[in-house]
């Protein structure tokens, strides 16, 4: 993949290749759920370090296979690596995947307030669908709670000698109706809500490590550990039967180890297995069928049999007229977030639950345990809204003492019984680890208040010598677009564009920071070209404006057809957050109006404003939209 610098232009550079450090020698700080309190909200603000997007050997079996040194080997041993029994138990990918799609952890996150909040938001934010489920869910739940209560009420009733009928125990109550829609509906957010968030997590990360690659920021012990970043797609023809392959990048064939001849004329299911979660398979179809964007994660397999963790986007790609031509399919293998458990402290606790042996401190999971038991009444509490305590702050206790007045003179009782409780924002993003996503960056993403993509910015272009836009991401998918030449939208010298258009030529993937021209721009470009052109003929005209445009990074992938040839370019565009022309379009403030004088009488609105403010809402948009 080249990398070009607009004005200077440097040689095609190759990759880093120097050798990842192991991602768990960097951990040197571990959160423990202990310790998120109000106090650690500063935490916020440390300046945290991406996790590694992939594991190498995860799952295969590598582990300990390295020659014993010197200093680790009995020389009475006849050991040359570790042996079997001395490993314990090693970890797998598959088996990670089933706990992290697993009911096990969605009840951890139900059991913690502060990760059950984050579950909450974004159900609120990205899922609003979902929300009456989780209310459902919730209510269900506290009317069983409500029952055990009762229970063991009944249940510490005791003989009273003399009444003979208090002999008689009292039966618990079960209402099994309750116990199965409260079942269902858990699992129903465990095979659908679960794997959102599980994705949206990622996402936060994965985009990230994306622009950090594509902008040369990303740091080195990384980038071996995300092999073929943005650079892994394929195209899908869903006119074909079965929706084949068209179209697969070099890194889709290198990623998953299936050659050119055996990927093309397939549908992309030869990727599943064993272990695969069917209810991704059916989302990622049932989004398809319906004209939508989604992003899924899910077990995928290599050629040879071993496991990654696929965080998929699936896009239909629209053509002028809006229908559906081709599919396209963006894929990440995040292993390594899934085998660090980054981002998800839940993942975490579920493991350190699963794995006893691997604890730190003997006996931490037990007494955590020990240390979080509750009666019944207290986990009935807990489910309490708000209208329910402001029922309990004013009416509780009542039934046992006699006057208000008597109680606020005692010492037992506080004396603001009946102040309104304060609500505060909530911690939920109180005290996160060093792995989850850096927080000032994903910051901008959760603006939107949906679920976004892998990637925000990108277009398929023509192979040269044609160049043409054919289809754009939702964010570029403007009038004017579609069917433009890709060049036309660069700005900057001559040289910048015929550099690209060699790199097109020669069917190189590669990486340049160019001058990013709005419809807008390019129009006053033609205008001032023209002009240019009138001047050198002696008839004037004005030197166009210095620099116009706004920064950006272009990383541009070949898709290869049966043949060999380009069939298309995948061009992902990064904003270049240091160019003033970004921040201002994430600031973009209203115009300056200017006060009109005092009048004295009434004028007409053409006196008023003028007979050149003809400017229609849609006119004054269109003139202030910075594409």
């Amino acid at each position: 993949m080249a990398n070009f610098d607009p004005e200077l232009l440097q040689a095609p550079s190759s990759r880093a290749s120097s050798r990842a450090m192991s991602y768990r020698t960097q951990e040197s700080q571990i959160w423990s759920h202990k310790d998120r309190d109000a106090s650690s909200i500063s935490s916020v603000y440390v300046p945290t370090h991406l996790p590694a997007l992939q594991a190498k050997g995860a799952g295969l079996g590598r582990d300990g296979l390295e020659p014993l040194t010197e200093e680790e080997y009995d020389p009475a041993s006849f050991d040359l690596v570790v042996p079997a029994h001395a490993m314990g138990k090693q970890y797998t990918l598959e088996t990670q995947s089933e706990l992290l799609f697993s009911v096990k952890h969605l009840s951890v996150i139900f059991d913690d307030p502060v990760l059950l909040q984050r579950f909450t938001n974004f159900l609120s934010a990205s899922r609003p669908s979902s929300v009456p489920l989780l209310t459902y869910y919730l209510d269900t739940l506290k009317a069983m709670k409500a029952i055990n209560y009762a229970n063991s009420l009944t249940g510490s009733l005791k003989t009273i000698d003399g009444h003979d009928f208090t002999a008689d125990p009292v039966t618990a109550t079960v209402n099994e109706a309750l116990a199965k829609r409260a079942t269902e509906a858990f699992q129903a957010m465990v095979n659908h809500d679960l794997p959102a968030y599980i994705t949206h997590t990622y996402i936060q990360t994965v985009s990230i490590t994306i622009k950090r690659r594509i902008t040369d920021t990303l740091a080195p012990q990384l980038r071996d550990l995300s092999e073929g970043l943005a650079e892994v797609f394929c195209l899908t023809d869903p006119s074909r039967s079965d929706n084949p392959i068209v179209f697969a990048s070099e890194e889709f064939h290198r990623t998953t180890q299936y050659g050119m001849d055996y990927v093309l004329g397939r549908n992309c299911r030869f990727l599943q297995g064993p272990k695969t979660n069917p209810f991704s398979v059916k989302r990622i179809r049932d989004k398809l069928a319906a004209g939508q964007d989604h992003c899924e994660t899910f077990l995928n397999y290599r050629r040879d049999g071993s496991p990654f963790m696929n965080l998929l986007m699936v896009s239909p790609l629209y053509d002028s007229r809006g229908v559906v031509r081709y599919h396209l399919g963006a894929q990440v293998d995040v292993s390594g977030l899934v085998k660090e458990c980054a981002g998800l402290d839940s993942l975490e606790t579920l493991m350190a639950d699963e794995n006893p042996e691997n604890e730190r401190y003997p006996g931490e999971s037990e007494q955590r345990k020990k240390d979080e038991q509750k009666d019944e009444f207290q986990e009935l509490a807990e489910m309490f809204d708000l209208a329910e305590l402001k029922t309990v702050r004013e009416a509780g206790g009542a039934f046992h003492r006699t006057h208000q007045q008597d109680v606020r003179q005692t010492d037992t009782v506080p004396a603001n019984w009946n102040k309104p409780r304060l609500v505060f924002r909530d911690d939920a993003t109180i005290n996160r680890r060093p792995s989850d996503p850096v927080l000032h960056d994903t910051a901008m993403a959760s603006f939107s208040g949906r679920l976004s993509g892998i990637y925000k910015h990108y277009l398929l272009v023509r192979p040269y010598p044609s160049l043409r836009i054919l289809f754009a991401s939702p964010s570029l998918r403007v009038p004017g677009m579609l069917q433009s030449s890709f060049l036309s939208r660069i700005g900057g010298s001559d040289r910048v564009r015929e550099t690209l258009t060699q790199a097109f030529a020669g069917g190189n993937g590669l990486t340049a920071k160019i001058r990013w021209l709005s419809k807008a721009e390019v129009q006053t470009k033609n205008r001032n070209s023209r002009a240019m052109d009138h001047s050198a003929s002696g008839d004037g005209g004005q030197a166009p404006p210095a620099n116009p445009g706004r920064n950006r990074w272009i990383h541009c992938t070949p898709l290869l057809g049966s043949n060999g040839a380009v069939g298309v370019w995948m061009v992902v565009l990064i904003d270049d957050e240091s160019d003033q022309a970004f921040i201002r379009g994430l600031r973009r403030e209203a115009p300056p109006v200017q006060p009109q004088p005092v009048q004295q009488q009434p004028q007409a609105s053409h006196e008023l404003y003028g007979e050149d403010d003809k400017m229609s809402l849609s006119s004054f948009a269109a003139a202030h939209r910075n594409i």
